[in-house]
């Protein structure tokens, strides 16, 4: 798969939804065992991995399952597109975690603004 986050998150839970290691995971997204162990604490990634695992427990063989659950799973790890509204501006949604520290939560801010600037430049070309 390719490199964005999504990918990495779904490589990941490929992995252990295998039984593998969040070390072994972690190789297989490209990311290290402690962001694969952040990433487990991560409600919304719990639960697709919690999904996956039984997916894959109860259909192992049944690859074309595994992989719809995998491209939905990718879809709801995914941060959601920054919307362009009238005249340029834009919207951004923020998702701060409980218990996220002040450095923590600028740095999301300003990674969705980026991200913002980069779709409003996108829909003036």
């Amino acid at each position: 798969m390719t490199t964005t986050p999504a990918n990495r998150k779904v490589d990941a839970l490929l992995w252990l939804a295998g039984g593998k290691s969040n070390r072994e995971a972690a190789e297989a997204a490209g990311v290290t065992a402690g962001t694969v162990a952040a990433w487990k604490r991560q409600p919304t990634f719990a639960a697709e991995l919690a999904a996956v695992k039984a997916l894959y427990q109860e259909r192992p063989q049944d690859g074309r399952a595994i992989v719809e659950r995998l491209q939905a799973a990718k879809e709801r790890l995914s941060p959601p597109a920054p919307k362009v509204v009238a005249g340029g501006t834009f919207r951004v949604r923020v998702s701060v975690p409980a218990g996220t520290s002040a450095r923590q939560r600028e740095r999301l801010t300003a990674r969705a603004i980026a991200a913002g600037l980069r779709a409003v430049r996108e829909a003036e070309s």
